[in-house]
């Protein structure tokens, strides 16, 4: 009887541990300098991506992050948990209603998901971070009254090219 019962515990139990390491998560070695950055839906023109690990647009990832210097993304929340990490360059941080905090090289910042926030890159040079996300990445910008808005509207402000008045005659 007991073997009886064995046998197909045993053949559940080893399907079980194929299946898991079927779908079980590999070593990875990801150097910014191979990364080929590219533009990235709903963020500003002024930021870059590259995938380290994962795919950002269907769940859990890590990416490397290039801004532009004095580049902003504006107030938006995200559904997942994200952590950055940057690499160059300083990164100022702001939770909605809070003081912003820089980030420079090495530090760690976390942002719990759905936590209005906003960045910049503030450095006179280009930043660069790792950005880990525990889901898919997505982007919820918010006007000032914390109201979701289009991608569209949000970005339409911000990183436009400065134009100068010409003198009048």
């Amino acid at each position: 009887m007991l073997r009886a019962i064995g046998l197909p515990a045993a053949l559940l139990l080893g399907g079980y541990v194929f299946a898991a390491q079927e779908t079980a998560d590999q070593p990875v070695v990801a150097r910014s300098t191979m990364a080929k950055f590219e533009a990235a839906k709903d963020l500003p023109d002024c930021v870059s991506i590259a995938p380290a690990r994962g795919n950002p647009s269907n769940g859990p990832s890590a990416i490397f992050l290039k801004a532009e210097s004095n580049c902003i993304v504006p107030y938006h929340w995200h559904t997942a948990n994200e952590s950055l990490v940057p690499l160059l360059g300083l990164l100022q941080v702001t939770v909605h209603g809070e003081r912003p905090k820089v980030v420079a090289n090495g530090d760690y910042a976390y942002m719990p998901a759905q936590r209005v926030h906003m960045a910049k890159c503030a450095s006179s040079k280009p930043c660069t971070a790792i950005l880990q996300l525990d889901a898919a990445m997505d982007m919820h910008y918010v006007d000032k009254d914390g109201k979701e808005i289009p991608a569209e509207a949000a970005l339409a402000s911000v990183n436009q090219p400065v134009t100068k008045s010409a003198p009048k005659p």
